[in-house]
């Protein structure tokens, strides 16, 4: 569904009669020139005006053609007049705060240059950024109507402003086909190895029956891929292309049936990973709790959770900040691979006020008995999640949910915790 179109005031519409020109009721129209706009052609900003020189028109329609530039959402303000050399209307466009550029979901038979080009062709005055306001979207989604119409598909174009993260102002309008379904039809895969199908398997179901978005499928896509891989040993692991056949049309959907070829590469054994230790965690406790040993393949699920040993001694003492690193080494003859671990904790963070919401004074009760992270204690993130999921003694809170915000001030490293118990719901 499209979002609601933001109301702007009214364009201020100004007509100084210097000549004869308009003074007539009916006027054979003088050249047309137009001002203050040098991103747009003439002949583009004639076409939408609705004027022709040499034509017959009236004040009204003068006035019209003002209106019709207006209606575009791309200018804040018309003035026109005559002159010696004609009529002359000045334009003064938008600020860019009120334009985003154009994106394009899932029209699979061109390339995001050629959209460009054939809607620069199809829709005068797009130059590849839409106002938020006005026809232009309506005029670019007509046209995107009438291309795919060609390719044989009757189909319900939508334009949608799109946002970095929700509530964010808008980055974008993104065009997309809303009905019928574009979906990825098939994934097929060139070079892999019958070892490696079991865990390709579910790659390719996940990945097929999905609605296809040019901007982000193919990633997604090679992403996956190469997570099953690496998740495997196979650390040289590329995919070398990845190309769709023309798509299938029916009634109900666009298929597309893609082939990735890939380059394996051979697996990689662990050679070595090392922690010096420190004061948080020394190296004979985290080599207890280590999930990869020399001789292993050298998974990066393993070494993520390897990883996670190291960050979640550093959360629990309040380095929320804390980045964990392990570059590789490879030995590319043998197939080897070693890891060093290093760790920049950033600052230390501590408790300033916990307060629990939605509690009965029974509830309260229970709840301070059992809470243990007070002000002037370390910040553990991990600490709320355990204690919610392992803790019995909140019989009262049995059939409560519960959401937390820790808000962390930058220069005290204070943390301000408050969580919200809700009936409902399971309390983890």
């Amino acid at each position: 569904m499209r979002p609601p179109t933001l109301r702007l005031a009214l364009l201020a519409l100004c007509l100084s009669v210097l000549t004869p020109y308009l003074s007539a009721q009916s006027i054979t129209l003088p050249p047309i020139t137009f001002t203050g706009a040098p991103a747009f052609s003439q002949a583009d900003l004639l076409k939408v005006s609705g004027l022709q020189p040499g034509a017959t028109a009236t004040q009204a329609d003068l006035q019209s053609a003002a209106q019709h530039l207006g209606d575009t959402g791309l200018f804040s303000d018309i003035n026109f007049e005559s002159n010696a050399t004609g009529l002359v209307y000045d334009l003064k466009p938008m600020p860019p705060a009120n334009l985003l550029p154009a994106t394009f979901t899932n029209f699979v038979w061109w390339t995001p240059a050629e959209l460009t080009t054939a809607l620069k062709t199809r829709v005068p005055l797009y130059t590849g950024v839409v106002p938020l306001t006005g026809n232009l979207q309506d005029a670019i989604s007509a046209a995107l109507k009438a291309m795919v119409a060609e390719k044989g598909v009757t189909a319900h174009i939508v334009a949608i402003a799109v946002s970095a993260q929700p509530g964010a102002t808008p980055a974008s309008i993104s065009f997309a086909i809303d009905s019928p379904q574009v979906r990825v039809h098939t994934l097929t895969l060139v070079h892999a190895s019958p070892a490696m199908q079991p865990r390709l398997d579910p790659v390719i179901k996940d990945q097929t029956n999905q609605p296809f978005d040019t901007n982000t499928s193919r990633t997604t896509i090679t992403n996956a891929l190469t997570s099953a891989y690496h998740d495997a040993g196979y650390l040289d692991m590329a995919v070398l292309n990845l190309v769709q056949a023309p798509p299938q049309v029916s009634s109900t959907s666009v298929d597309l049936d893609l082939t990735a070829t890939l380059r394996e590469g051979q697996p990689y054994q662990l050679f070595q990973l090392n922690w010096p230790g420190s004061d948080i965690i020394s190296t004979a406790d985290f080599n207890k709790h280590v999930k990869m040993k020399p001789g292993d393949m050298a998974s990066d699920a393993a070494l993520r959770q390897s990883l996670s040993v190291i960050a979640g001694a550093y959360f629990a003492k309040g380095f929320q900040d804390a980045k964990v690193q392990a570059p590789a080494t490879f030995d590319h003859l043998s197939h080897h691979v070693s890891y060093t671990i290093t760790v920049d904790p950033g600052p230390q963070y501590h408790i300033r006020s916990v307060k629990a919401l939605g509690l009965s004074a029974e509830q309260q009760k229970q709840f301070d008995s059992a809470w243990h992270m007070n002000p002037g204690d370390f910040y553990d993130t991990t600490y709320l999640t355990n204690f919610l999921h392992n803790n019995s003694v909140l019989q009262t809170l049995a059939g409560y949910s519960a959401t937390y915000n820790a808000v962390a001030d930058p220069d005290t490293h204070l943390v301000d915790l408050t969580i919200t118990f809700t009936k409902g719901g399971v309390l983890n």
